[in-house]
């Protein structure tokens, strides 16, 4: 007999982690819907349908990190990041985050960023810009060119709302990485 298979919940904790509330501690824009923003004649069922592709999406991206043997990351900021090797964020002192320090160059293609783990390791960024500019691709080839750990994937992700999911990854960590 083989034994059953987790709910979404146990599966995305490990994923995840945990909020103060004993909540998952979803990436930005996957977690439940507020109930009090749908009020209204047709609040019910609106939020039922926001609720209903939100569970669509944190499956999918629960998979996805599973698949790859991912854990969310609270530290990871940039691609700087990226090629340490542990998770410490960046500070402005010693290395400049690219992302949220006083020079920002990735800023505009990590918009809806989340970093991951793998082995306790910086393995990946996903982010989900609205648009992509020629200086936000020349970035991504720059980091490419930069390190030839550094592999770019872009797609369809999690997120929706018409983005598109950037996926930045350390080849020696990880052969292959899609969007979700």
């Amino acid at each position: 007999m083989t034994a059953p298979v987790p709910d979404l919940y146990t599966r995305a904790a490990l994923v995840f982690g945990k909020t103060d509330r004993g909540g998952i501690a979803w990436p930005y824009g996957v977690a439940d819907p507020d109930r009090s923003n749908y009020r209204g004649p047709n609040g019910p069922t609106e939020y039922e349908e926001r609720l209903k592709d939100r569970r669509i999406a944190q499956r999918v991206v629960t998979e996805w990190a599973e698949r790859h043997g991912l854990k969310k990351s609270t530290t990871g900021c940039c691609p700087l990041w990226l090629l340490r090797r542990v998770s410490r964020r960046c500070t402005s002192t010693v290395i400049p985050c690219t992302h949220y320090g006083s020079s920002t160059p990735d800023r505009g293609w990590l918009d809806h960023l989340t970093a991951w783990t793998k082995n306790g390791k910086p393995a990946a960024l996903t982010s989900a810009p609205y648009s992509l500019p020629a200086s936000d691709e020349a970035r991504l080839t720059w980091w490419t060119q930069e390190d030839p750990r550094l592999h770019v994937a872009r797609g369809k992700g999690w997120y929706g709302l018409s983005t598109t999911q950037i996926v930045m990854w350390r080849s020696d960590l990880l052969a292959a990485l899609d969007p979700a």
